[in-house]
């Protein structure tokens, strides 16, 4: 429409047309091709912010549009001047310039030209944009993990707009619980994202890193992996709290919202400034929110704020590393029982607790049946209280799969993925179960997924080489392990992993070396001597194993690992005397049993066979 404006502007009587016609035509062709240059970036621009375009995508436009602005101005230059000499006298416009003659330049720039040039322009725009949609960065699942020629260089990829990293947020404060009052609402800010299918949102081990950062936003952004970067601040005063948080484009530096809350410090307020949060968020980032899940956002787990307080504390515990795991472990209890005792009906609490309960049933801590008797009933409370409550069905899924129910535990998997579909912990736990289920390629898939969300998580990372290793990929778990230490040097589970990859590769030394250095960083967890005895039966060393062993408690989980060393060192009936045991008592250790590599001697005997239908397994 503005091109046919503009040719009526420029085509007009060409025989009363004063001397400087073709002057004022040439402004009014150039204003109006501004104008519409200017339509023709914004509509660019919204297409680059909202469908996942490069932003070179409208750097190409602005620079065609350049381009076309001399060829534009010549073409209304040229089309007056050869209005006013060479159009023939029936004004027909039909000027008929013999080649070489002054008038056949003129000739070319005609408006049929230009807009045949322009279309040309805007057909090669568009090739360019669908081959980057087709072919480009991020066009097939696999482009991450592209590369070219012999270089072997990975392919950069296009982070999406709807991807985000929430940075932790500023304490505008001295006072230490204060900062876990900041920790715990920017925990529960990341937990609200995830549930929002659409999103990709970087969890909170990985975004921790950047606690007290100077890098500018676009680093942080290009480290993570993410196209936005949310930032913010929290004060508490009193009876107050104030919150504010701006929402960034990391390639731009453009802020996309910003909003301040000043509230009464009650967790109803905290909880709605949260979910209010997490809504605006998706809005600007153009993210779709179902009904079902807006439910889900604004849904309030307590109206007691010490009870938040207690939690938070508490799961930032959980998610540490670095310090002994019994002592963790029991921290951990009283913290969660104090959170419960504030409020009864915290379902978010009672489902920790029995993740809690769970694992110190697993290394001993806790009598097998004790602890499973506990665990269930504080899993069977947090769905009572919540039934949507992502947390309760995957510490449901993983008391299930230690009584060999392994179909409804995957149900209750795939049940807290649907609830919290971009959550690196409920991918991570995920990928714990479908190893038992001798699923490994999806659980090594699984596992990756939880490292894309949680990049510097080191329990996402040493579960990637867990999955590693039980699928055979001896030299990936030693890579990822070596990953794992070069970001904590002391971490146990790290060493521990090593340790088994190095001796399934037949580096005993290295292996001896690998759980010894696990056992000094966490002499607590009875895993590290069990994995230590192991090794030193593996490099044929019997009494080295057997006095490292006799430190291992003989319960609970325990029981497997214990048998699988009697069975490395050839001392078959001891072991599977030790097997009846573990049936008994920790039937779910069996499962484990099929998939485990360091088990293989044990199962050429034809007591094995009777073991596993002993607890209804094939």
């Amino acid at each position: 429409m503005w091109f046919q404006a503009y040719r009526a502007c420029t085509h007009s009587d060409t025989d009363s047309m004063p001397d400087n016609a073709h002057k004022n035509s040439l402004w009014k062709a150039l204003g109006l091709y501004a104008a519409g240059s200017w339509v023709v970036l914004q509509v660019v621009d919204v297409l680059v912010q909202n469908s996942g375009l490069p932003s070179w995508v409208f750097n190409l436009a602005l620079i065609l549009l350049i381009i076309g602005l001399p060829i534009v101005g010549a073409t209304a230059y040229l089309h007056g001047l050869g209005g006013k000499s060479d159009a023939p006298p029936d004004g027909s416009g039909a000027a008929a310039a013999a080649p070489g003659s002054p008038g056949a330049p003129r000739q070319l720039f005609t408006w049929r030209n230009a807009l045949g040039g322009g279309v040309a322009a805007l057909a090669l725009w568009g090739l360019l944009v669908t081959g980057w949609l087709f072919f480009g960065p991020g066009s097939s699942p696999d482009a991450s993990t592209a590369t070219g020629g012999a270089s072997g260089a990975t392919t950069p990829t296009v982070p999406d707009l709807r991807s985000v990293a929430v940075l932790p947020f500023a304490t505008r404060s001295e006072d230490k619980q204060d900062e876990y009052f900041s920790e715990g609402m920017h925990d529960d800010v990341l937990t609200q994202l995830s549930k929002i299918d659409s999103l990709t949102v970087i969890s909170r081990t990985s975004v921790m890193q950047y606690a007290g950062t100077t890098k500018p936003i676009p680093e942080i952004a290009s480290e993570l992996g993410v196209a936005t970067i949310l930032e913010g601040g929290i004060q508490r005063s009193g009876d107050r709290v104030r919150v504010n948080v701006q929402l960034i484009e990391a390639a731009t530096d453009r802020h996309l919202w910003a909003e301040t809350y000043d509230e009464e410090l009650t967790a109803a307020n905290v909880f709605a400034i949260q979910s209010d949060l997490a809504k605006k968020i998706a809005d600007a980032l153009q993210a779709s929110l179902t009904p079902e899940t807006e439910a889900r956002i604004e849904a309030r787990p307590t109206e007691s704020l010490e009870a938040f307080d207690l939690y938070t504390r508490a799961r930032y515990l959980y998610y540490g590393t670095g310090s002994a795991r019994r002592e963790r472990m029991e921290s951990l209890r009283e913290l969660l029982q104090r959170s419960i005792e504030a409020d009864s009906t915290y379902a978010q609490a009672w489902a920790m607790l029995g993740l809690v309960y769970a694992e110190m049933k697993d290394r001993a801590y806790l009598p097998a049946d004790e602890g499973m008797r506990l665990a269930e009933a504080a899993v069977e409370r947090s769905l009572e209280l919540a039934p949507e409550l992502s947390d309760g069905h995957s510490a449901r899924s993983r008391l299930l799969s230690d009584q060999l129910r392994y179909e409804e535990a995957e149900a209750e998997n795939l049940r807290a993925l649907e609830l919290n579909p971009g959550s690196a912990e409920e991918h991570r736990r995920y990928a714990r179960l479908l190893l038992v289920l001798d699923r490994h390629d999806e659980a090594v898939s699984q596992a990756r997924r939880a490292v894309e969300l949680d990049p510097l998580s080191i329990v996402a990372r040493a579960t990637l080489a867990d999955a590693l290793w039980w699928a055979g990929d001896w030299e990936g778990t030693v890579l990822e392990s070596y990953k794992v230490l070069e970001m904590s040097p002391d971490e146990a589970y790290a060493y521990y992993n090593a340790g088994y990859g190095h001796a399934m590769m037949g580096q005993t030394d290295e292996a001896i070396d690998a759980f010894q250095k696990a056992r000094t960083a966490d002499p607590s967890d009875p895993y590290n001597s069990a994995g230590l005895a192991w090794s030193y039966a593996k490099a044929g060393q019997r009494d080295s194993s057997l006095a490292v062993l006799a430190e291992v408690p003989h319960e609970g989980g325990l029981l497997k690992e214990i048998a699988i060393v009697y069975g490395e060192l050839g001392n078959l009936d001891t072991a599977f005397e030790i097997l009846d045991q573990a049936a008994e008592e920790y039937p779910g250790s069996i499962g484990q049993l099929r998939t485990d590599h360091s088990a293989d001697p044990l199962k050429a005997d034809p007591r094995y066979d009777e073991l596993l239908a002993k607890v209804g397994l094939e």
